[in-house]
């Protein structure tokens, strides 16, 4: 992994400079263009499956092929960001996935359409694990939570921004149009990245030795203090409860993520009657409140980890996340009123939204010098409910008519997440 910066770099530049902030920004949008990126099928969904005829089944296997494909590359990416610097491996990967994306509509069969969504899929695995990596040597542990509370709440406003533009794209020009577009978005952002971002914050050219002491701050990184971060190897962190308790906790997390992301347009379509536009504009409220929800927990989160310390600081949030999307998923499930379930459904999504800040900044609380490998571990789990709840929920909708029985499942999931937070989760270092 890229040296951090150490107290006795000496820059010419003075003052209170705010560049990791501004690196924290562009990965912000690099997730959120990522997140254009896996929504604008979800969206052009109805229009898709009209041309060429498939079923819900048949569509629940190619939304699941993207995460065949993000699946294999989240360990190997984060060990290689942790090695190398998670600047270039998101850049490659921003450009292999735009790529992928422009290629979209050439998808024309099932085959070919799973075959382009699994090597997108492939390409945006870096994302989480690169960024989590550049996290670990921009911010001090006193800003983390927060960071990583912004760069994943990218995510949230990319969903409910792209559900009515790609909406409005399809609509206007036609489905394909979307994925042409939003290829070209990630190619002009992988230039940027590569021209003002660095891996060290001291070789930064903008960065004061005040930005560089502050980023040092609550860290003595002293020789011996680096050899025992250093000394976290795979073998121990593998062997940690902490970390397969987080996995499992993400999996379950992600289960009612990626069920929300997958499939919500089309539920609003095909369960509660609206039309491609209304669902454009009743769409985007949830990832809305997830988004505000997301950075509130960031904030709250590091507040709470200067009085109480990071595990309960994390885990006090896990808490209410699972528990607030459990009571609103089964509300919105069984609304009456279409109005009244887009409001439970916004809700329960904001209370999702919550977890990302916490899960996103324990594998750095966890393993600082490993952050890239713990978070691309965490995510495999977190991608394999990714595989199974487009799927699943595709299958049991088209056996039963019904979604009730699909979203009881990711319920379930959310009181597992509860039980697993309190027994197995821990901020504590894995080298201690």
């Amino acid at each position: 992994m890229p040296e951090k910066i150490t107290p006795v770099v000496t820059k010419k530049t003075v003052g209170n400079t705010k560049v990791r902030w501004n690196v924290m920004f562009l990965a912000f949008l690099g997730i959120f263009i990522a997140y254009m990126d896996r929504v604008n099928l979800s969206v052009a969904t109805p229009s898709i499956m009209k041309e060429f005829g498939w079923n819900t089944a048949q569509f629940g296997v190619i939304l699941s092929a993207f995460f065949i494909g993000y699946a294999i590359l989240q360990i190997p990416s984060g060990w290689l960001s942790d090695h190398i610097g998670g600047r270039r491996v998101l850049a490659a990967g921003m450009g292999w996935w735009s790529l992928f994306t422009m290629l979209t509509p050439a998808g024309n069969t099932i085959g070919l359409m799973t075959l382009i969504r699994s090597l997108l899929g492939f390409g945006e695995a870096v994302t989480f694990p690169a960024i989590t990596s550049v996290v670990s040597c921009w911010m001090s542990p006193s800003e983390r939570a927060r960071a990583q509370g912004f760069n994943l709440s990218g995510m949230l406003i990319g969903s409910g921004l792209t559900i009515p533009l790609v909406a409005w794209i399809v609509k206007s020009f036609g489905w394909q149009w979307t994925f042409y577009s939003f290829g070209i978005v990630g190619i002009i952002w992988t230039i940027i990245w590569l021209k003002y971002v660095t891996d060290n914050p001291a070789e930064h050219p903008g960065t004061s030795q005040d930005e560089l002491n502050e980023i040092c701050q609550g860290e003595n990184l002293n020789d011996q203090v680096r050899a025992e971060q250093a000394s976290g190897n795979l073998g121990s962190i593998l062997k940690s409860k902490s970390v397969w308790g987080l996995a499992l906790a993400y999996f379950m997390q992600n289960y009612n993520w990626y069920l929300i992301l997958t499939w919500l347009p089309g539920y609003l379509v095909m369960a509660r009657g609206f039309n491609l536009i209304k669902t454009g504009i009743y769409g985007m409220f949830p990832y809305l409140g997830a988004f505000l929800f997301a950075n509130l927990a960031g904030q709250v989160s590091d507040r709470l980890s200067k009085h109480y310390g990071s595990t309960k600081a994390r885990k006090i949030i896990l808490y209410i996340s699972f528990a607030g999307s459990a009571v609103f998923l089964y509300l919105g499930a069984h609304a009456v009123s279409p109005i009244m379930a887009v409001v439970f459904i916004t809700v329960c999504v904001s209370f999702v939204g919550m977890n990302f800040a916490p899960f996103w900044a324990l594998p750095v609380d966890m393993a600082p010098r490993n952050a890239g490998f713990v978070s691309g571990f965490m995510n495999t789990s977190g991608t394999i409910a990714g595989i199974l709840a487009p799927m699943l929920t595709g299958f049991i909708v088209n056996a039963t008519g019904s979604w009730i029985y699909a979203l009881s499942i990711a319920m379930v999931c959310s009181i597992l997440g509860i039980v697993i937070n309190l027994a197995l989760i821990s901020a504590k270092p894995v080298t201690e």
